[in-house]
Formats: structure tokens, C-alpha cells, sequence
């Protein structure tokens, strides 16, 4: 593990406050902080304005905020995902709880995963968007897939022969 010689080496150089991130690198990215290199990471291009809601909302009071969009991600209070509401489940009665007509289970993904892998599996699979939450299931946003085509194929005209 190289995060113990980097804190102490900082110390070294004269740094005053170091720490060592003893979760490691991955959980790092996971959480879609910062970090160095040009790979395009899935956090680089998730969409934060998503709409959400909690289970105990009433349908007709999620389907006033959505304006115009068909999806609304239901959080706890520590913005955990719990499920989704989309399509035919978002019209039904206006006072139906959110947790009557939510799907569970829902698959997600994280931030440090790798545009191009990620672009490559949802095409395989016809799937359009997707979920993207930190290492313990909080909420960071919407992965688009041709957002992210276009963005893929930017970044490749950009960084021809360039280290990933």
C-alpha cells in the first residue's frame, strides 16, 4: 500500500497536516473526489440535478416537481437510494405513497468506473442511463450513456497517445 510512504514522504517535503487514507484509492474515487491522470471516470460526467424523493411522498405531490422528466430516485434521509419511479408507475393515483409503486433493487454504479467499460456493458445491455452513488449507496447523480458517447469520443481526440 503506497498511501503510509505518500503521507510520510508529504511530511518530509513539508507539508503540515498529512493524513493516510487507509481505505485505499478506489474508495476515494468512489466518492467522486479528485485525482490525477486524464482516464474519464464515470464521476466526471454524472448529472446532479436529479429529481428525487422520499418513500413516504405522495405521487401526486413527485409528479408536480418532475417537470417534464420520467424518473424520480427515491432516497432515504442519509440519501441512500431505495428505488425508483418511472414510467407507467409514475401515473398512478395522486395520493399513492411512493414506496406503492417504487422499484427496488435498483443497480447502480460508482464513480471511479472507467467511461469507455461502462458506455460499452449499457450498449450491450440497451440500457440508457443509470445510477451512480458513493461506496455506501448515497445518491451522486445520473450517468447518461450518450452524453457520455459524445464526452468519449471528445476526450479520445483530446488525448491521442497521452497516458490514460
Amino acid at each position: 500500500d503506497m498511501s503510509p510512504r505518500a503521507a510520510w514522504r508529504l511530511e518530509r517535503l513539508g507539508f503540515p497536516a498529512v493524513y493516510d487514507y487507509v481505505a485505499g484509492k478506489m474508495d476515494w474515487l468512489s466518492y467522486g473526489l479528485p485525482y490525477e491522470g486524464n482516464a474519464l471516470l464515470v464521476g466526471d460526467l454524472v448529472r446532479r440535478d436529479v429529481p428525487t424523493c422520499s418513500v413516504g411522498d405522495r405521487l401526486g405531490d413527485v409528479r408536480a416537481k418532475l417537470a417534464g422528466q420520467d424518473l424520480v430516485v427515491v432516497l432515504d434521509d442519509d440519501r441512500v437510494v431505495q428505488g425508483l419511479v418511472r414510467g407507467r408507475a409514475l401515473e398512478g393515483p395522486d395520493e399513492a405513497l411512493v414506496e406503492e409503486v417504487m422499484r427496488f433493487g435498483i443497480t447502480t454504479v460508482r464513480p471511479s468506473e472507467d467511461v469507455a467499460t461502462l458506455t460499452g456493458r449499457m450498449r450491450r445491455a440497451g440500457v440508457e442511463r443509470i445510477l451512480v452513488t458513493s461506496s455506501d449507496g448515497r445518491l451522486l447523480g445520473l450517468f447518461l450513456r450518450a452524453e457520455a458517447e459524445a464526452a468519449l469520443d471528445r476526450h479520445r481526440a483530446q488525448h491521442v497517445g497521452a497516458e490514460p
